[in-house]
């Protein structure tokens, strides 16, 4: 006997069975861009000024003597060029209208996202641009960053790529920080590899607190000699500087300078479509790179 059971291999018609939820678990971390304060620029190449102290000498004068004046030091000045971070993106008015599944409209939908992802560019470039170049016809300019910046206070172990950090790597180069005047709290920055060396430091480990059912291995806060440190994740260095670790002291002391805040423009119409560009234009103020330090050439497997 035939089978006549109308089955959905035959059917004509049925609805497709698909959500009006977009998921999206693309990590979007901006610690420096949302923990530094923002200038203005008034250039391409955006300057300010350091000083220091002269260290610390004996001083003893003969009484009745007349005083001499020492020469000054002049400050220092430093600059960095700015650079233009941008997003383009197109869709057709038809597409903006059609009923889409997760937006009501796909023009508002790609612009939140190309936000969000210039927001990664520019930490990208806030955190790992190590030159700055002044640009060409052809060529753009481009900040330099933390990973740049920061020449003063770097260990570097044997430098080799194949040396695991340690506890004292650590200390050392907070050691070095504190020695020109570094403050804390600081703030440590690492991929995922180099924060599982960090959730291994065992000496003179201490927990406060303990929740007798709750196993806890790892170090968010570590108290050092020199001062309070928190170490945080951070996705760009996990992709792009696995093997360096940032210790950031006073956060005053890194500030973003905007020649041209982040704004949406609409491009000229050429066809069907409406064409939208973020664009932003800014630099890195590095106040007194020797405020921070870093920790270069460990393995990352």
């Amino acid at each position: 006997m035939a089978d006549s059971k109308f089955q959905t291999y035959q059917a004509i018609g049925n609805r497709e069975d698909l959500t009006d939820i977009i998921e999206n678990i693309s990590p979007l971390e901006t610690f420096v861009t949302s923990n530094t304060k923002t200038v203005g620029a008034a250039a391409t190449y955006h300057e300010w000024q350091t000083d220091a102290l002269a260290a610390a000498a004996q001083n003893a004068a003969i009484e009745g003597a007349d005083a001499t004046a020492t020469s000054a030091t002049p400050t220092v000045r430093a600059g960095n060029y700015t650079q233009i971070l941008q997003k383009t993106y197109m869709v057709t008015e038809t597409q903006d209208v059609v009923n889409s599944a997760g937006r009501k409209s796909e023009l508002n939908y790609q612009t939140q996202k190309n936000l969000k992802e210039l927001a990664k560019d520019i930490e990208y470039a806030l955190v790992v641009n190590t030159t700055a170049a002044s640009g060409a016809s052809g060529t753009a300019r481009t900040l330099k960053g933390i990973s740049g910046w920061i020449a003063t206070n770097v260990t570097t172990g044997t430098g080799t790529g194949t040396e695991a950090l340690t506890e004292d790597m650590y200390n050392d180069n907070l050691q070095l920080i504190w020695a020109q005047g570094g403050l804390a709290p600081f703030t440590t920055l690492c991929g995922a590899f180099q924060k599982r060396k960090f959730d291994g430091f065992t000496t003179n480990t201490r927990y406060a607190m303990a929740d007798e059912s709750k196993l806890t291995s790892a170090v968010n806060v570590y108290e050092s000699s020199f001062g309070v440190c928190s170490v945080r994740l951070h996705h760009t260095m996990n992709t792009s500087l696995a093997g360096v670790v940032f210790t950031l002291g006073d956060m005053d002391l890194w500030c973003k300078a905007n020649l041209r805040p982040t704004k949406r423009r609409e491009i000229a119409k050429v066809g069907d479509a409406d064409k939208y560009q973020i664009i932003c234009e800014m630099t890195l103020e590095s106040r007194q790179e020797k405020g921070s330090g870093k920790i270069t050439g460990l393995t990352t497997s």
